[in-house]
């Protein structure tokens, strides 16, 4: 069996980590983004990281931009969120197929809002995260997708430098990628989803049965993507048949609809989601908050912290008396 990928992005501190927030599709919509990191205490009001918050990891799972429009104030945003940081916590931002067709349509000349140093932006950002045994991206993991990594990890290359190659590959070229395109199967992209899983490729095993076992070898039991919604905004344990021993969790939760959507994963794979029929089964916006503060130990975090830099001055203050 292989060994289990580890591609983790440099993070700040080392704060131990208890949850990750997962958006998705978001869709040039700040709002939505915003308005998340709010109802998670993670920021304020205004986009900023709060004080004392710490060892939280952020991703978005692709399609922050809109591919014909892109908005550069939700890429200006997005970038500042990963700057700032604080120690223990990080911002992930992966590709999806508006954000890679943004560049390719970059490469062939056509201009956008986007400047060059944002564009560059873009190619900064990866295409696929793995850590804790979860594989984050945008869309649904196809056969020549994980085949790639396999081979990948086969030539002993480290693991974290996959996600330079897929840059090569799609940004700079014409390779659909999370785009779906009628009769043609290419690395991400597939037309219909069941359909696909259920075909059966050399040796006459299923497609689905091969990926599970592609991500069994990779050290996986768990994939979050986005993409494409489903009728349920949000749904846990997809694919299940067709994939069998994977966890499929859609975190499409129809952000440009519905008006804000995400998932929480804590450090034992339990999945909550948030959204608008969440927030009203437990009865609006400040008890949803309230739940979602008290799950996260956003309260108890920054108490403690409190508690620390009171105990610092006290300490200092005494210190001087002493001297």
């Amino acid at each position: 069996m292989m060994e289990q990928i580890e591609v983790n992005v440099a993070e700040k501190g080392s704060a131990t980590r208890t949850h990750t927030v997962i958006l998705s599709d978001t869709d040039n919509d700040l709002h939505a983004i915003q308005y998340v990191l709010w109802l998670t205490g993670l920021c304020n009001r205004k986009g900023e990281w709060r004080k004392g918050v710490q060892g939280f990891r952020v991703i978005h799972t692709g399609d922050w931009l809109n591919k014909f429009n892109p908005n550069p104030e939700v890429l200006d945003y997005l970038r500042t969120l990963q700057q700032t940081a604080p120690p223990g916590c990080s911002v992930i931002l992966l590709v999806g197929n508006h954000e890679v067709e943004v560049l390719q349509r970059a490469a062939q000349g056509i201009r956008s809002r986007l400047s060059e140093e944002q564009l560059a932006f873009i190619r900064q950002q990866d295409v696929l995260f793995v850590a804790d045994r979860i594989l984050y991206l945008h869309g649904y993991p196809t056969v020549n997708l994980l085949t790639l990594l396999w081979q990948i990890q086969q030539e002993g290359d480290d693991p974290g430098l996959f996600n330079d190659r897929f840059r090569k590959a799609f940004y700079e070229g014409r390779h659909a990628l999370f785009r779906e395109k009628e009769g043609l199967e290419l690395v991400g992209d597939i037309r219909h989803v069941k359909q696909y899983y259920l075909r059966s490729g050399a040796g006459e095993e299923r497609y689905g049965h091969h990926v599970s076992r592609l991500l069994q070898e990779l050290g996986i039991d768990t994939v979050i993507h986005g993409h494409r919604p489903n009728v349920l905004i949000q749904l846990d344990y997809e694919l299940q048949e067709e994939i069998p021993h994977i966890r499929i969790i859609n975190n499409d939760n129809k952000a440009s609809l519905t008006g804000f959507g995400a998932a929480i994963v804590d450090a034992w794979g339990n999945v909550r989601f948030i959204n608008p029929k969440a927030m009203f089964v437990l009865g609006g916006e400040a008890a949803f908050r309230k739940k979602i503060s008290r799950v996260l130990g956003i309260g108890k975090q920054r108490k403690s912290n409190r508690l620390a830099e009171g105990q610092e001055t006290v300490l200092g203050t005494v210190s001087r008396i002493e001297c």
